[in-house]
């Protein structure tokens, strides 16, 4: 029996590796802030879809594909955080509606499911929601990078993925 149990133990890591090849959860960490993500490799055609709202490989639903965890009571476009979970969500455009940036609660344990492929969100209350406007960046990435930098009144949230990067502000607030 201890034979089988080490041998199940040992091939476990070989599966994860096989069915995300390259891929591993990443995190940042900041005074009042932490963030959790899979580092999905850059994909043009999927990215393009999701901006255009056409029709494509991925490009119809949205994305979860990040987890961040709040300590601080944090204001972000008016709204603010209350200390806990929330997930990163990426919605397509959709008619004349614009990609859209969303923050829902929630633990955001989808996202880690299934490390082959951006997950599909769960649910959970949407607290924040704003067009995704992605500057096209001079230093592409060749995978999802999520950072936070903090400073004295809260921290400032940077997406990155390919030549894409999204930059968002969490200021402090007041309960």
């Amino acid at each position: 029996m201890r034979r089988f149990t080490i041998a199940c133990l040992l091939a476990l890591p070989a599966v994860a590796a096989a069915q995300a090849p390259g891929r591993s959860i990443h995190k940042d960490k900041v005074s009042g802030a932490e963030v959790e993500f899979v580092d999905h490799p850059w994909r043009p055609d999927v990215f393009a879809a999701f901006e255009s709202g056409e029709t494509g490989p991925g490009g119809k639903r949205p994305w979860a594909f990040a987890r961040l965890t709040t300590s601080w009571y944090l204001s972000i476009g008016g709204t603010v955080l209350l200390p806990g979970r929330y997930v990163l969500v990426l919605t397509p455009k959709t008619g004349d509606l614009p990609m859209m940036l969303e923050l829902r609660r929630g633990d955001g344990r989808e996202i880690f499911a299934d490390l082959t492929a951006m997950a599909t969100p769960a649910g959970g209350e949407t607290v924040y929601k704003s067009p995704a406007s992605f500057a096209t960046a001079t230093d592409p990435v060749p995978a999802l990078d999520i950072t936070l930098a903090g400073w004295n009144d809260g921290v400032v949230l940077t997406v990155r993925y390919g030549n894409r990067k999204l930059t968002k502000e969490l200021a402090r607030a007041a309960p």
